[in-house]
Order: C-alpha cells, then structure tokens, then sequence
C-alpha cells in the first residue's frame, strides 16, 4: 500500500468511526425523546441542527468563492470544502425532524398563540407552516443542484484535464456566490430568527454567513494540518500555504466581530424595546458570561494569537486556534439559540450533547466519505505551481 492509500484508509477508518458514533449518539437521544419529553428533545435537536447546518453552509460558501476568486489558498482544502457541500442531500432528510417538531420550535406556528398576539397576526402571510417548508425547499434545491455541479465538474478536469472547465466553475461560482448570500440569509431568518418572531434584524444574514465561514475555515484547515504529515498532504503544507489560511481565518475573526458589535450597537443605541430585548435576555442571569467569553474567547484571543506570524508559520500552533475556534463557533450558536427557548439562565442537557455527537457522527461519516471518493488534490489545475503543490516542504513545517 502507497502513503496515499493510507491516507484514504485513514480517511476510510474515520468514516466508520463516526457513523458507529453517530448512530449510538442518535439511539441514546431516542431514549431522551422519551425521559425528557419532546419539547426538550426538538429543542437539542434544532440546536445541533443549526451548528452542523451552519458548518456545512460554510464549505459550500467558500467553495462558491474558491471557484469566484480562483486563489490559490483553496487547492489544498478544495476537497474537504467539496466533501463538506456534499453533505447538504443528508441535512435535508435531517431538516425532516426540525419540520415535524416545528410547534414546539416557534411560537407563530402555534394558532393559539398567534391568535393572542396581534403582531403575529401581521406576520401570517410570511410565517406560516405551509410557506416556511415551501422555502425551506427552495433553499435546498438551489443549494443541491449548484454544489452537485460545481463537484461534478471539478471531477470530470480531474479525469480529462479539460482546462476549460476551470472557466466554467468560474462563470457559476459568481453569481452562485450571489444567490447564496441570499437565500443563506432568508433561510437564517427563517430557522433561527423567527425563534423570536417579535424581534429582526437587518443583518442578521450577514451575522450568521461571516459565522459560516469561519467556522468552515477552522474546520478545512484543522483538517489539513491533521493530515499534513500524510501524502499527497505533506507536500502542499508549508508556511506559505499556512500563513494564508492563518490570514484569511483572521480576516473572518475580525468580520465576525464587526457584523456581532455593529449589531449591537446599532440596536442598544436605537433603544426600542422590542430590539433591545434581544441583547437584554442575553446579558443578564447569568448569559452575560457567555457574552463576555465570547468577546474575549472567539474574538480578541484568536485576533492576538491570529496576529502572530510564528503562529500562523507552524501547523501545530495554528491547529490548535483552529480547534479551539471549533468550539467556540459552537458555543456562540447556544447563545443564540437557547436563550429563545426562554431559559433564564444557561444550561446545557444531554439531549444537547447527545444530539450534536449524533448528527455530527453522520456529518463526518458523510464528509469522510466524499473525500474518499475523490483525489485528495485537484489534477490538472493551472494553478498548481502557484500553490506549491508538489514541492516537497513538509520538512519545514513543525
């Protein structure tokens, strides 16, 4: 067997790992359907929904990208951000459960409590059940068919070499990109706002997409640094190589962190009671530590450390605020998400726990698998020697 091999092997081995993973998780949390009755139970499971939903909405935006702004920097993660993508067909049969629990989820898809309400009785003609899975469809269907495209065509230059193909993901990926940021975020106002029907957001959207992005950057890359000792991987990792994906994840920390603060500031400043309320419920018993942690943890420390060039020059150092961006990215999503819920103060079940290891084991069984099925590095790209793919500078890499 070739290092190459190996490489798929072990990719092989973690598909296998995390579907057993995956299955036990999601038995357990049957189990929990049961002991914690179903309210809690669609609760956790909207909640992991969204942290896988918004990681796999992340590859397939900056694949969209890659193939927009052709740089180099995407080569040697086009594959994981493929595989990621290409999971979008098995979130759509894991949306089924967010549909059925959808009465337990959002308050304007139970008649009783739009009745009551009078604000809600003028939202009707958006947010209604029928309506919300007609568009939640729609978002699917574009998202499917253009990364299926995207992944076929990327394939088919790999088997023929045909350059031209190169321009054709081109011509798609712009105004991909465009049709992505919109449904993106009409489909984040839809599954995750509408939590709070009384309150909005006019960059909401744009909240949760540059949110997508980062975590899909510190997955692709922690990722690769994984696998950097491995062929054909350990010739593409080099501190060139990493010192890109470093200043493109910071380019996103620091995105993040002015979509969350202009937010903020202009609701607090505008101080009307129905868009403060938002901020009020998250910064008060006891969430106002997780706002705080997340200032520091997901902003100003991986800004500091994300400043460092020796950072950003060595895999192993650049891993770890990569996995630790990980989860962040995924305690940021709690803080979103559950304080809607109408917990006053953070608390985390095991059904929470249960279902993120559940839908995460299938998510990563699925990745895995898309890896596998393809060359791990793209063939027959022009841009190949830009990107240094066959020099052999693993050595330098700590």
């Amino acid at each position: 067997m070739n290092p190459v091999q190996e490489t798929y092997q072990r990719f092989a081995r973690l598909s296998q790992t995390a579907l057993a993973v995956g299955i036990i998780a999601l038995l357990v949390s049957a189990a929990g359907f049961a002991l914690a009755g179903k309210t809690q139970f669609f609760r956790s499971y909207h909640y992991a929904y969204i942290v896988w939903m918004c990681l796999t909405l992340g590859t397939f935006g900056l694949t969209l990208l890659h193939h927009t702004v052709r740089g180099s920097w995407g080569l040697p993660i086009l594959r994981f951000l493929e595989a990621g993508a290409a999971t979008l067909p098995l979130m759509l049969v894991l949306f089924l459960p967010v549909v059925a629990g959808m009465s337990e989820l959002y308050p304007w898809a139970r008649p009783e409590v739009v009745q009551a309400n009078e604000h809600l009785q003028h939202k009707t003609g958006y947010l209604n059940v029928p309506f919300f899975i007609v568009r939640s469809a729609v978002y699917f269907a574009i998202w499917i068919a253009l990364a299926t495209v995207l992944r076929r065509s990327s394939l088919k230059q790999d088997e023929t070499g045909d350059a031209t193909l190169l321009q054709q993901r081109m011509n798609i990926g712009a105004p991909g990109l465009v049709l992505f940021v919109l449904t993106v975020t009409f489909a984040m106002i839809d599954w995750v706002m509408s939590l709070e029907p009384l309150w909005q957001s006019s960059i909401y959207g744009a909240w949760f997409i540059v949110g997508q992005g980062l975590s899909a950057f510190a997955f692709s890359t922690t990722v690769l640094l994984i696998a950097a000792r491995h062929k054909p991987f350990a010739d593409v990792v080099n501190p060139k190589l990493t010192r890109d994906l470093g200043n493109l994840t910071f380019a996103f920390v620091i995105l993040w962190a002015y979509t969350s603060f202009s937010q903020f500031l202009i609701m607090w400043s505008a101080n009307l009671p129905e868009e403060i309320v938002y901020y009020v419920k998250r910064n008060q018993g006891g969430w106002q530590y997780i706002s705080a942690a997340l200032t520091v943890l997901q902003f100003f420390l991986p800004f500091l450390l994300l400043l460092s060039s020796r950072v950003k020059r060595y895999a192993g150092l650049l891993l770890k605020v990569m996995v630790f961006i990980l989860v962040m990215r995924a305690v940021d999503l709690f803080w979103i998400i559950q304080p809607a819920f109408g917990l006053e103060s953070p608390r985390v079940h095991w059904l929470d726990i249960t279902l993120l290891a559940g839908i995460g084991g299938l998510w990563l069984w699925w990745f895995a698998r898309h890896v596998c099925a393809a060359p791990l590095l793209p063939r027959h790209d022009p841009r190949l020697q830009e990107a240094w793919l066959y020099e052999h500078s693993a050595s330098s890499v700590a």
